[in-house]
């Protein structure tokens, strides 16, 4: 067995346990942190395949645009999850995880030339090429729905937690139009 195949089954069991504990944590926040966490080892077993297209894009739009945008809606959404006094709790999690992270980053980086998952005849094919033409030519209105669901759910993340009932200072336009000089200023006089 190569040092790639043991890199593989490293970065697939990482996977596995993450998962598991993405669906067993209790806070909505670290599930996301963990999906994150997920995304990016998954992106990096792409690269080992030999789809570095699909993992940039898993890594830019997942993690980079549509978990930012859940990690938004989840932290305005339930506030009560994120009250936490102590600031340095998770630090020593954070820091095997990033350590994790950036490990395997390095491996790949330093192994990535004698690819030996992929043969010969696919290294040959520009995939970003074939990705891209097929995206735009075959499934052009399948990425038109998918942007416009995308499109809708920040819509409905924003509408659900739009408040009117918020002391807020809004404009009036009527009144404003409708004052008078005796209403712009009110002068009062000292009774001494």
């Amino acid at each position: 067995m190569n040092f790639l195949n043991l890199l593989f089954y490293f970065i697939a069991s990482v996977v596995l346990v993450s998962s598991v504990l993405m669906i067993t944590v209790n806070k909505t926040v670290n599930a996301a942190l963990l999906l994150v966490f997920i995304f990016f080892n998954m992106a990096i077993i792409w690269l080992l395949l030999g789809a570095e297209f699909l993992g940039i894009v898993l890594v830019l739009v997942y993690v980079g645009a549509v978990l930012v945008l859940f990690l938004f809606v989840v932290m305005m959404l339930a506030k009560q999850d994120l009250v936490d006094n102590s600031k340095n709790k998770y630090f020593i999690t954070s820091a095997i995880i990033s350590t994790i992270m950036f490990v395997e980053l390095y491996l790949i980086i330093n192994t990535l030339n004698d690819n030996q998952f992929v043969s010969d005849k696919f290294i040959q094919i520009d995939n970003t090429l074939l990705i891209g033409s097929s995206l735009f030519t075959n499934y052009i209105i399948a990425f038109e729905v998918a942007s416009v669901i995308l499109l809708v759910s920040i819509i409905a993340a924003i509408a659900i937690t739009y408040d009117t009932k918020r002391k807020v200072l809004r404009q009036n336009i009527s009144n404003q139009v409708g004052t008078k000089k005796q209403d712009r200023i009110k002068i009062i006089k000292d009774l001494k």
